[in-house]
C-alpha cells in the first residue's frame, strides 16, 4: 500500500524583488499590499528605484519587501513591530510610498491588524503515520522569526510519500483553540521535495514562523504571551483532499 499527498507551500508575487510568500492556500485570505486601486504619485521608475534603494540601506535587517507601483507609490514592507522606523520613512517619503509593518498598515500611526481566521480541523492521518512539530526554541521574542521542523514517522503496512515545497509555514493560534493569531509574514526562497518513506522509515520538513499579528488586534506584533504553534499540512490537488494538523506545541512570546 502506498499513500500518496501532494503538498504546496510557497507561491510568487509578481513585481516583489524577493521571491516568494507562503502559499495563499495555507491560511484564510489576509489582504497584502497591492498596486491596485491606488492612486498614482507621479513617481518615476527611477525615483522609485533610487527611493528602494536607499530605503534597503537605511533597513538592511527591518525590510521584509518592496514593490513599485506604475507611477508611485512605493510600497515597503517591514518586520512586525517597527512602527517607529515605519513613521521615520513616511516622515522623509510621505506619499511617496505606502508602508505595511509585517501584515498591519501603517499610515501614521498602528494600525488594526488584519484577521487571520481559524484553520480547519484535522482530517486523520493515513494508518500508521504520525506528524510532530518539533521546535528549535520554545521561547521567542515578538516581531521576530522561528524555525523547527515536521517530523513524519511512517509506522504503518505501507509506503507514505509526500511531495511537498519547503519550508512549511507555521500558525501561531490561541491555547486550545484553532484560532489563528500570526503568521510568518516574510518572503520564503521555497523548494520542492519531500519524504518518501517506506514502513519503519521517518524524515523531516523544515517549518518556519512568525509573530505578525493577524487577530485583528491593534499593532503588527504579537503581544507577549503563551499561545501553540500549528503546521497545516494541506495537500495539492482536487477539492475535498485531506487537510492535516500537527499537534500543537506551546511557545512563549516575550517582549
Amino acid at each position: 500500500m502506498v499513500a500518496v499527498v501532494l503538498l504546496s507551500a510557497a507561491c510568487t508575487t509578481p513585481g516583489s524583488r524577493h521571491a516568494t510568500r507562503p502559499g495563499t492556500t495555507a491560511y484564510p485570505a489576509i489582504p497584502r499590499q497591492s498596486c491596485a486601486g491606488r492612486e498614482r504619485t507621479g513617481l518615476t521608475a527611477a525615483e522609485a528605484g533610487r527611493i528602494i534603494n536607499r530605503v534597503m540601506v537605511a533597513a538592511p535587517t527591518q525590510l521584509q519587501s518592496t514593490d513599485a507601483c506604475p507611477g508611485g507609490p512605493v510600497l515597503i514592507g517591514l518586520t512586525p513591530g517597527n512602527e517607529h522606523l515605519a513613521h521615520q520613512l513616511l516622515a522623509e517619503y510621505g506619499k511617496k510610498i505606502a508602508v505595511t509593518v509585517g501584515l498591519t498598515t501603517y499610515d501614521g500611526s498602528p494600525g488594526r491588524s488584519p484577521r487571520c481566521g481559524r484553520l480547519p480541523p484535522s482530517a486523520p492521518l493515513p494508518i500508521g503515520v504520525d506528524l510532530a512539530l518539533l521546535l528549535k526554541h520554545n521561547t521567542v521574542r515578538s516581531g521576530t522569526t522561528f524555525y523547527g521542523e515536521v517530523l513524519v514517522d511512517d509506522h504503518g503496512p505501507g509506503s507514505f510519500i509526500m511531495d511537498t515545497g519547503q519550508p512549511l509555514v507555521a500558525a501561531v493560534v490561541r491555547s486550545g483553540t484553532l484560532q489563528v493569531v500570526a503568521i510568518y509574514s516574510g518572503l520564503i526562497a521555497g523548494g520542492g521535495g519531500g519524504p518518501h518513506l517506506t514502513a519503519g522509515e521517518s524524515s523531516t520538513i523544515p517549518v518556519v514562523g512568525g509573530t505578525a499579528r493577524c487577530d485583528g488586534g491593534i499593532g503588527s506584533a504579537l503581544p507577549p504571551g503563551t499561545y501553540q504553534v500549528v503546521v497545516r499540512v494541506a495537500p495539492e490537488g482536487p477539492p475535498h483532499s485531506p487537510v492535516y494538523l500537527t499537534p500543537p506545541v506551546a511557545i512563549r512570546v516575550t517582549a
